[in-house]
């Protein structure tokens, strides 16, 4: 791409909240989309070789498809288009093999049915506009083989995200798929936000804006793959908090409780997670942070920041690298230890300060009148699922 071309990019409003691939990687520049700020849900979960527990994702993404193509095609009859019969994933990747226009591929049903319980189920799904570009939607599943699996090589993953937008138009649908979807599996965490989807095949020479979102609006957008497989080992931890959190049974006792946990109902929505668990929403909204003026870093939103103190005992200290980038690669990236785990702290504060953050939480809209619409939305979303109505707690 030429520079006219990139201003043409930044100046287009059709590519909002959008980057050309290889922004800030001259060698790899290419006039598709490189890198697409979303709202990202991801969880991980046990057993994905399972035929139980492939069924489950199956009705995962069965919800996820109906409610896209849904929103999809109101948005093209808002522009006096007539609605296409599809939705707008575009592209299937599946592991091993060359990716395949969506309306051409097998199915993410069929794989989840047909890829043997010894192999592992790797599986991508985006609105991309090229093979080798990336959108706003997708839907991803990684799920281990069994016997790696049994020999722990690490957790399974769905990730699943939408346009900003989605939230203001179809408000509570997102909170409700997250949380349904937690039930749904065998869940031990999850978490859902700003993030920035980057192409399936080629994540590398994107990695360096994605870092620059979180570094130009704040510590608010998650950064990494996440299926990356130092984030799926980790067992015990979390990689993060973030604006809807899930935890197993094991990791809320690890906290003290929920009834240790001091999150002002104004301001956060828990609710049970199957035995034990919890689901926690930190704000009315995803955030990414707190302006402090030009030339200032943006400081963390102050949901997450208590909420990062509350499960402190939870949150990775340490991690191996978030990121990679390219052998040419130049601009800034958590490609190092020392700079991820900066980033794993991002949220901490001193003790002393806690009381400026509790301030900020009371400047925040609050939750309390989105606590009906997301209630019934799940219950929808419970029912279309064949879960449970009522979540056991």
């Amino acid at each position: 791409m030429t520079n006219d071309e990139i201003e043409a990019w930044a100046k287009d409003p059709r590519r909002a909240d959008t980057m050309p691939f290889g922004l800030y990687e001259p060698a790899h520049r290419k006039g598709i989309t490189g890198a697409a700020l979303a709202v990202r849900g991801v969880l991980y979960f046990r057993n994905g070789f399972t035929p139980e527990v492939r069924q489950a994702l199956v009705r995962c993404f069965e919800q996820y498809n109906a409610v896209i193509t849904d929103y999809h095609r109101a948005l093209q009859e808002a522009a006096g288009q007539t609605p296409s019969k599809t939705g707008p994933l575009r592209w299937f990747y599946a592991e091993g093999e060359d990716p395949a226009a969506y309306d051409q591929a097998p199915g993410f049903e069929r794989l989840a049915s047909t890829v043997p319980a010894n192999q592992t189920l790797a599986v991508a799904m985006t609105s991309a506009e090229h093979k080798l570009a990336t959108g706003f939607y997708d839907f991803t599943v990684f799920a281990l083989s069994d016997w790696k699996a049994e020999r722990k090589r690490g957790l399974d993953g769905l990730a699943f995200s939408v346009p900003r937008a989605f939230l203001v138009h179809r408000p509570a649908v997102f909170q409700a798929m997250f949380n349904a979807f937690a039930e749904a599996l065998p869940t031990v965490h999850g978490h859902a936000g700003f993030a920035v989807n980057v192409p399936p095949m080629d994540r590398r020479p994107n990695e360096a804006s994605e870092y620059f979102y979180a570094r130009r609006f704040g510590p608010g957008i998650d950064v990494g793959d996440p299926m990356r497989s130092n984030v799926r080992k980790l067992f015990t931890k979390i990689k993060t908090v973030d604006w809807l959190n899930a935890l197993d049974a094991d990791l809320v006792r690890e906290v003290g409780g929920a009834s240790s946990l001091v999150l002002p109902p104004d301001w956060f929505i828990r609710e049970p997670l199957k035995n034990g668990g919890l689901l926690i929403q930190a704000g009315a909204a995803p955030e990414s942070g707190i302006s402090n003026g030009p030339g200032k870093p943006v400081a963390p939103p102050a949901a997450y920041v208590l909420l990062n103190q509350a499960l402190r005992p939870i949150v990775a200290d340490t991690l191996d690298t978030l990121q990679d980038g390219t052998l040419d690669s130049t601009a800034p990236l958590l490609s190092t230890v020392v700079a991820t785990e900066g980033w794993l702290h991002r949220l901490d504060v001193p003790e002393e300060q806690l009381n400026i953050w509790w301030v900020e939480l009371h400047k925040a809209p609050k939750v309390t009148d989105e606590r009906t619409a997301i209630a019934e939305q799940t219950r929808k979303f419970r029912e279309r699922m064949g879960l449970p109505v009522e979540p056991s707690s």
